[in-house]
């Protein structure tokens, strides 16, 4: 911190199998590094020095607040679906490996999530990383161990032994690797998307380690491919359709219900306001993830 002029972040250890990092903070001058336990066993000291460096050029650039403004705000909305989960088990739905309160969630999921990352997206660039990862390899004078780092980060989060559960999606920009790496989950034999690919921000970690190795990537675009990010996001935005549709559905079903009669044109009243609304919100939507899927 002394060769970048900003007073040293303070440092914590959170005991977690999980191997990854993460940089909050208001200013460049009210830094702190959350490292988890996971993290340190993992890597060797030069290794660690190297995921420090890039974690402290975060918040030398200045992004944390508006990193963790996004996290709080996103984050929010993504964590309904816990609300709602829970809610379910303590109303007597089921226990937490039953369907009902599993399919709840997913449920909630699948009307915030879209959103929740829609925001993140939008002001969440992946080329942050590569500059962290430009100045993280500054600030140490080498590059080899940042690579090894993130190579190791990677291949051990590939493995996912349930470490990501307790992660917010809408904080998954926060890491120094994306600690989410499962697109799919099933449920009564069914195939349900995760909606984590949605929240991806990160570039690829192979074209990080590449780019760190000098790597010429000019020809090649710096964020995954567009055709990975459209599969990636069909399905879910698949399902989210069909929870919206389902909404409308409810709110038509508790508005006859509150006044007793069934009245057509009062539903097609407001079955046409929110479809509008809903479209207009699909357009934004996509116009957001359209620009992502263009090379960084």
């Amino acid at each position: 911190s002394k060769e970048i002029g900003i007073p040293p972040p303070r440092v914590y250890i959170v005991d977690s199998p999980m191997p990854n990092a993460f940089a909050v903070g208001r200013t460049r001058t009210h830094g702190t590094i959350v490292v988890m336990s996971g993290l340190i066993e993992l890597l060797d000291r030069g290794e660690i020095s190297a995921v420090l460096a890039h974690e402290l050029a975060h918040i030398d650039e200045g992004e944390t607040r508006v990193a963790c403004e996004v996290g709080v705000v996103a984050g929010s909305l993504t964590a309904l679906a816990t609300v709602a989960f829970w809610a379910a088990i303590f109303t007597g739905f089921g226990q937490e490996d039953d369907p009902a309160p599993n399919l709840i969630r997913f449920f909630v999921t699948a009307l915030v999530a879209p959103v929740a990352a829609t925001i993140v997206q939008f002001v969440v660039y992946g080329s942050r990383e590569y500059t962290a990862d430009e100045r993280g390899v500054s600030i140490l004078g080498r590059g080899d161990e940042l690579a090894s780092a993130l190579e190791r980060i990677e291949n051990k989060l590939k493995r996912d032994d349930g470490w990501s559960s307790g992660v917010n999606p809408s904080h998954a920009h926060l890491f120094t690797i994306d600690p989410f790496h499962h697109h799919e989950f099933t449920l009564m034999d069914i195939s349900l998307p995760t909606y984590h690919p949605l929240f991806r921000t990160q570039p690829e970690t192979l074209k990080r380690v590449r780019r760190l190795k000098g790597a010429d990537l000019d020809d090649e675009p710096m964020g995954p491919s567009a055709e990975s990010l459209r599969k990636r996001l069909i399905k879910p935005f698949f399902f989210s359709s069909i929870a919206y549709l389902s909404l409308l559905f409810v709110i038509i079903v508790i508005d006859t219900f509150s006044r007793k009669d069934f009245v057509f044109a009062r539903a097609l009243l407001i079955s046409a306001l929110y479809l509008g609304a809903l479209s207009i919100s699909f357009l934004i939507m996509s116009a957001v993830f359209r620009a992502k899927l263009k090379p960084w």
